[in-house]
């Protein structure tokens, strides 16, 4: 009897594009390849470069580079990219999707007063998604803190909430940090709806830092490792603060190749990693809507 020796899916490592922005698309994709990346998230921004399929994919082949997923212009400076109607966002976005060759696009939440369009990731996001082969994913987000009140802007803050109303979501380590809540709970909650993860560290002091892997509190290692040892096969995208080395080619080059390294690392698993998780695991540090 034979015996496939094909190795078992894995997921695939990224970087996203989005922090890259001002180097501008073509010097973003050679920094990503000397950093020794395969796969991109590329962000849609208010560079025309990046909102319609020929230049990236041209750019991205030219230097051994796959675009595997796409972050839609959700952003507040990218509000008006593709006009304001977030369902029109994802048609248009599902279309550059399919003609990059990604399998994965990120999409926001619902603001609160967008009832039409949580109504629509409610009813007709999964049979859309069916229909175009796109995996569509619903990012996790967090509140704001105005003077010493935490404000939800986006619906969905809590985890079991996105998870109940989005069929696929993209859990944000550093967004999940921010809201306050436990990053192993969450990835419990998600399960099989998990499609994509947005990887930084975080401080834990209510910011949304995007910090290098271990620069702050999160339990990175036991969350890799957790990723790796369910059979996740999604993409792990790099999503990193790079302000203070954007400028400074080396650095920035070697900054984003030490965390990729992190990342295969962690993936490659520990020893205890099936120990006791201890008190990090149980502890929300707050509450919200």
């Amino acid at each position: 009897m034979s015996h496939s020796t094909h190795p078992a899916p894995r997921p695939t490592i990224q970087c996203s594009t989005g922090p890259l922005w001002a180097l501008g698309l073509e010097a973003s994709l050679d920094v990503i390849a000397e950093a020794g990346f395969t796969h991109i998230e590329l962000m849609v921004t208010r560079d025309p470069s990046t909102q319609s399929p020929d230049a990236p994919r041209r750019l991205a082949e030219e230097r051994g580079l796959e675009i595997a997923a796409l972050h839609a212009p959700f952003l507040i400076v990218t509000r008006t990219v593709w006009g304001w109607d977030p369902v029109e966002k994802i048609r248009l976005g599902a279309e550059m999707t399919v003609a990059l060759g990604a399998t994965t696009m990120v999409v926001h939440p619902p603001l609160l007063w967008e009832t039409g369009y949580a109504r629509w990731i409610r009813e007709e996001l999964e049979g859309f998604s069916g229909e175009t082969g796109v995996d569509i994913a619903v990012e996790t987000m967090y509140p704001v803190k105005v003077r010493s009140r935490f404000v939800a802007g986006y619906r969905w803050i809590r985890p079991e909430l996105l998870a109940g109303a989005a069929s696929r979501v993209v859990l944000d380590t550093s967004h999940v940090a921010v809201a306050g809540h436990n990053l192993l709970g969450a990835r419990r909650v998600f399960g099989s709806q998990l499609a994509h993860v947005h990887l930084s560290d975080n401080a834990g002091d209510g910011r949304d830092g995007h910090l290098e892997i271990g620069q702050g509190v999160l339990p990175l290692e036991r969350f890799l490792d957790d990723l790796g040892r369910t059979g996740y096969t999604g993409g792990i995208c790099l999503e990193l603060s790079l302000s203070g080395v954007v400028d400074r080619r080396d650095a920035l080059v070697a900054t984003l190749r030490r965390n990729r390294e992190s990342v295969e690392a962690g993936l490659g698993g520990r020893a205890d990693s099936d120990r006791q998780t201890g008190a990090a695991d149980t502890v929300d540090t707050l509450e919200t809507t």
